[in-house]
Formats: structure tokens, C-alpha cells, sequence
């Protein structure tokens, strides 16, 4: 009876903190995004009438001399994924991106190579990403290439989140498809992340590694050539894909600055981003760098427009657009940070507090009870189990 007892508290623990963790994101989700009265019903989404998410072809630059090269049969691979040769000739045209996704999965298949988007991504120079790239690559330092990526990724890739992320004095860079349709991205993940090193290489030169590499997909069998790759440790089955990397490399200038260039690139991707129609991409670019400055203290919304360069008032009005308020940006940022904290076992309850800008742990514990309707040393109790 005792033994039934303690494994149905087991059992009723772990259901709660399953529910509690859904009503938790909903909440997160309710927060940023207000409903209009007139929206009395919540039909489910059906997947099939959402708009194509496109990348631009620039992304491919390369990729039928790389599946050449790996023996592969470019007709059939193409014509498998509905992509014609021609289409990926202009950098600025643009592809469906799950026929983008497709094309290096069937790739993998087809060669037998299924490392082929790990060792495409690994070659693929800044550059050939197109204005994004040049974006990156002109811009004064490693901290406002990676800025400015953020800022403008949408206009170059749709359905993606990509941004910062503080965990102590390790910095993450953080990329992955949100898009619920395109199941199968483990190339994308691994092309985009080599892509991505590459850029920190142009800046840092080509001795430098990541301190560590994460991808969401489950460890795949050889992955040792992954850490080989990277020159870093890799660990697979994360939540996200990301780069871990030291502070101080922000700091590096980038070798090939050019603002009159800059001005010119930072134009056309102004005229290609979905800001201001994407209220999600807004919210993303926005948590993303609260989170980036959460630490001994809070930023303020002061803090947080200077970093866009706009003005307290051109900052509201931009919140105002979108439907938004920054404190419930904050409180999401902050929800965001300490459940990835938590998942850190080694992670002191105090050392999460402050990098969430709480002084006392006691502070720290209640806004958690708040969020989750328990206290953190339950919450990452339940969670290890």
C-alpha cells in the first residue's frame, strides 16, 4: 500500500507538471498577442492553407556542385523536391522552404552521404549567403553583425527564429524553422549552424571553434565526424539548434567593414523585412534581446530601443503596431530564460535568479510559483525525472 501510495504522488506529480507546463505556454502565448472581441471562435489552423515560407536562393549557392560531387543525380534530386536548376541561379529569388529542407534530406538519401548538409555547411563562405551575408560581413563588429542578422533574418529566411542568448558568460546563438510543416530539417540544422561558425571565422580567423554545438535532432549514428567538424562538443535532442560561444568575441571587428556597402544592403533587406507585418518576428527580435541583457539588472525600455536605434516614442509606436506591451515581452523573456535555466541541473537557484535580474531568491521563487504553480526545486525535480 505505502509503495502504491508513493508511485500514484509520483504519478499525479508528473501529470501536473505536464499540465502546468501547457498552461504555462499558453499563457506566454496569450501574453504577447491580444485577441480581437469580435474573434468569439478558435477554429484549429490547418497547415495547409498557410502562405509557402520562403528562403532566398542564396542559401543553395554552391549546393549542385556539392550533390554533384557526392555522386548525386541532380535531375532526379531536383525533380523529386519540385525545385528547377534555374531557380536557384539568382541569389534573390525565392525558394519554398520546405522544397529548400527537402531538397538536402532527399540529397542524403539519394548520395547515402548523411552528413552532406553538415559538410555543406562547413565550406559555405559568408558571402554566398547574399544580403544577409554582406549584411554580417560589412558591418563594424562580430556584436552588430550578429545584430543586424537577427534583425533583418526574416527578410532572408521566413518561419525562423534566430537570436542571442545569455547563459552566464556564455552566449548562444540560437536558429530554428518553426514552420509546423517541415518536420525533417536535421541538414537544414547542420548546414545553417556550419554557415553561421563561418561568419564568427571571418571575424575571428579560422583558428577559432565554438565552445559547444546543440542541435534539436537525435544523435545520428557516426557523430563524432560532427564534433570533428565543429571542433567543439556536440550534443544532440536539445530544444534548439545554437552556437555557444565567449562574450569577449563580440567585441572582434569585422575585417571587411564597409558602411557605405552596409547602407546600401540594410536598404534592401529594409524593403524585404516582415516587421512590420509579422507581429511574431517582431515579438521574437525583441524577447530575444531582453534576454541577451537580462543580468544584474533589468532593461528597461530605454535600453532596449537604443539597441534599434530608435527613439523611446518610434519604439512604443512600433509595440503599439504589433499589439504589443513591453512588459508582457519582459515577463515572457524572463518566463523564457528561467525554464531554459532549469534545465541546467548544475545551475544554482541563485545564480538564475540573478541572471534574471531578480536581487533575492526569494523574488525569484514566487514570480516561478506564479508562472508554473510550484517552487523551482519541485519544478526541476519533476522535470529530471
Amino acid at each position: 500500500m505505502i509503495i502504491q501510495y508513493i508511485f500514484s504522488l509520483e504519478v499525479f506529480d508528473i501529470l501536473l507538471f505536464s499540465y502546468l507546463t501547457f498552461i504555462f505556454v499558453v499563457d506566454i502565448i496569450d501574453s504577447q498577442w491580444s485577441v480581437s472581441a469580435t474573434d468569439d471562435m478558435h477554429p484549429e489552423v490547418n497547415n495547409s492553407f498557410l502562405p509557402p515560407s520562403k528562403v532566398l536562393a542564396s542559401a543553395a549557392c554552391g549546393v549542385v556542385t556539392h550533390i554533384e560531387k557526392n555522386k548525386g543525380d541532380i535531375d532526379s534530386i531536383f525533380g523529386q523536391v519540385g525545385i528547377r536548376e534555374k531557380d536557384i541561379n539568382d541569389p534573390i529569388n525565392e525558394l519554398n522552404l520546405i522544397q529548400y529542407c527537402n531538397l538536402f534530406e532527399v540529397a542524403a538519401n539519394k548520395t547515402g552521404n548523411h552528413n552532406i548538409g553538415l559538410e555543406f555547411g562547413k565550406h559555405f563562405a559568408p558571402k554566398q549567403l547574399g544580403p544577409i551575408g554582406y549584411a554580417a560581413i560589412t558591418s563594424p563588429t562580430l556584436s552588430a553583425a550578429l545584430r543586424n542578422m537577427e534583425r533583418y533574418f526574416s527578410a532572408h529566411q521566413e518561419q525562423t527564429s534566430f537570436g542571442l542568448l545569455q547563459d552566464s558568460d556564455i552566449l548562444w546563438l540560437s536558429y530554428r524553422i518553426y514552420d509546423p510543416r517541415i518536420t525533417c530539417r536535421r541538414q537544414d540544422a547542420e548546414l545553417s549552424l556550419g554557415m553561421f561558425c563561418n561568419i564568427f571565422k571571418n571575424a575571428l580567423g579560422d583558428d577559432w571553434f565554438p565552445l559547444e554545438i546543440r542541435f534539436e535532432h537525435d544523435r545520428p549514428e557516426g557523430s563524432y565526424s560532427h564534433e570533428a567538424c565543429f571542433n567543439a562538443p556536440v550534443k544532440f535532442g536539445r530544444r534548439t539548434n545554437a552556437i555557444g560561444f565567449r562574450r569577449s568575441d563580440l567585441d572582434t571587428r569585422m575585417p571587411d567593414q564597409d558602411p557605405y556597402l552596409f547602407s546600401i544592403i540594410s536598404s534592401y533587406l529594409e524593403s524585404r523585412s516582415r516587421l512590420v507585418g509579422n507581429p511574431e518576428d517582431f515579438a521574437t527580435i525583441v524577447r530575444n534581446q531582453i534576454k541577451l541583457h537580462l543580468g544584474e539588472k533589468i532593461p528597461t525600455l530605454s535600453e532596449i530601443a537604443g539597441i534599434f536605434g530608435l527613439h523611446d516614442s518610434a519604439f512604443q509606436k512600433q509595440l503599439k503596431a504589433h499589439n504589443l506591451l513591453f512588459s508582457d515581452l519582459l515577463r515572457a523573456a524572463r518566463q523564457e530564460l528561467a525554464l531554459h535555466y532549469m534545465n541546467e541541473p548544475e545551475m544554482p537557484f541563485t545564480e538564475i535568479a540573478y541572471n534574471l535580474g531578480y536581487s533575492e531568491l526569494s523574488a525569484f521563487s514566487r514570480a516561478f510559483r506564479s508562472w508554473t504553480g510550484m517552487s523551482p526545486q519541485r519544478y526541476r525535480r519533476i522535470n529530471q525525472n
